[in-house]
């Protein structure tokens, strides 16, 4: 059914002068969707078009099938308009996510980089080379924001204690709210810094896919009591210190 939404999107799409590019994000474009994935749609869109543009992909998934379900998302950004659909009958799982981008949104806002393994494109069509994939990008692009959060991230390791109190305390939900706070967040940060660091404010999005000792993060993720936060707090530091010193990343605060 996947195959199929695709295809008539794209077909019913391609032909409109109006729309500019269509293709996919997510994890069709990684090549890691399962049965569980939703499909995540962009296309291009000529300002004056984007009401004829979102009539022509309802009219097309209505061909496959009714449309359930339909919200629309209050986007943040003022160029570009998102839309949830489930067509009836289908997984509960395929869901249509569907972004249109007006054409006149700066370019530099969604540039793609050559083997990307977090955030790719998988392009349907592009009649106006709205896609640009450019050369992996050197770490010295992204150094003042990684540097500032790299910053954040060895403060709230030295403040432990703001967690360790609360578990003095016997105060379960302060606790809790405190460890994730200076435990595991500056922990997972550092991780995104050493191994994706062009998306380093990724935090827990598709993170399974794209570090190393997954499962020793989740260890730490998995937390049921105050005993567990007890135990675990020295466990994080400890790590959080042996990444550091072993990374490069230690040059940016030298």
């Amino acid at each position: 059914m996947k195959a199929e939404i695709i295809k008539k999107l794209t077909d019913a799409l391609a032909p409109l002068n109006f729309v500019h590019a269509l293709w996919l994000e997510g994890a069709d474009a990684t090549d890691t969707a399962d049965e569980y994935s939703d499909i995540d749609f962009w296309a291009d869109v000529d300002d004056a078009y984007e009401e004829q543009a979102l009539e022509a992909v309802e009219n097309a998934l209505g061909e496959l099938g009714e449309i359930e379900y339909k919200y629309i998302m209050r986007h943040g950004h003022p160029k570009i308009r998102q839309r949830v659909y489930h067509l009836a009958g289908t997984s509960e799982y395929l869901l249509i996510d569907f972004c249109l981008q007006l054409h006149s949104r700066p370019s530099d806002e969604y540039e793609f980089y050559e083997n990307d393994p977090v955030e790719a494109v998988k392009i349907l069509f592009d009649k106006s080379g709205v896609i640009r994939l450019s050369p992996p990008p050197d770490a010295e692009k992204f150094l003042a924001e990684n540097k500032a959060r790299l910053e954040e991230a060895v403060y709230r390791r030295a403040q432990h204690v703001r967690a360790e109190k609360y578990v003095r305390r016997g105060m379960y939900l302060e606790a809790h709210a405190y460890y994730f706070r200076y435990v595991f967040e500056p922990l997972t940060d550092l991780l995104r810094l050493i191994h994706t660091p062009a998306h380093a404010h990724y935090y827990l999005v598709k993170i399974s896919h794209h570090i190393p000792d997954v499962k020793r993060l989740e260890f730490f993720a998995q937390i049921s009591s105050l005993d567990d936060i007890r135990r675990k707090i020295p466990l994080a530091g400890e790590w959080f210190d042996e990444l550091y010193k072993k990374s490069e990343v230690q040059k940016w605060l030298a």
